[in-house]
């Protein structure tokens, strides 16, 4: 998942926004963190780790093209963002412009930030990048953008055309994803907020 389907997991559970697109920009322990972020950061990571593991995922993956399957993951994180962009009003009672600025004033005045996020939060308010996401071309875009960041940024360009080859799959794969992420992630704060035994 990508920023838009972690921004919608963390207003679901009511958690923190900047911590569901910041955990992208830290790495290890998260205990320096405070809370509320650190919570934020730490659901990023579980959901994160369900879609690695989830079946669906998994053979979603397996589809694309031996030549691009090491990119699958990079393309299907913009490419279930774009279907959640897409069928926005299924997930959400807000339109996707509204929640979307709400977003970035939200993240832009949380304390602290990820350094290395302050610039991205910049550029995604700017140009309003979830709401760009509706747009298979800007989803190409993202996805140029990410490759400039590569070793080998010609692998995860070559890879692209395979989202809209797998598109329809990818579509269904999503639309079974999506609401049971919002179950397990209510499942992982409830397991949080349990005394430990």
């Amino acid at each position: 998942m990508n920023f838009l389907a972690h921004l919608l997991i963390a207003d679901h559970t009511h958690t923190s926004l900047a911590g569901a697109v910041g955990a992208d920009f830290v790495r290890g322990p998260l205990t320096a963190w405070p809370e509320p972020l650190r919570t934020g950061m730490a659901l990023h990571r579980f959901v994160d780790a369900q879609i690695d593991s989830d079946p669906r995922v998994l053979s979603l993956k397996s589809a694309f093209d031996p030549a691009h399957r090491r990119m699958a993951g990079i393309c299907l994180d913009l490419a279930f963002d774009h279907q959640l962009a897409r069928h926005w009003s299924r997930y959400h009672r807000w339109p996707l412009d509204r929640f979307s600025q709400y977003c970035y004033a939200e993240m832009a005045s949380t304390d602290p930030l990820p350094e290395r996020f302050r610039p991205v939060l910049a550029a995604m308010a700017r140009t309003d990048w979830l709401l760009q996401y509706r747009q298979a071309a800007n989803i190409d875009g993202a996805l140029y953008n990410i490759a400039r960041r590569l070793s080998q940024p010609e692998r995860l360009r070559a890879a692209i055309p395979e989202i809209w080859r797998l598109e329809p799959v990818i579509a269904t794969t999503f639309a079974e994803l999506m609401p049971a992420l919002l179950t397990d992630a209510e499942g992982f704060l409830l397991k949080q907020q349990s005394p430990a035994d």
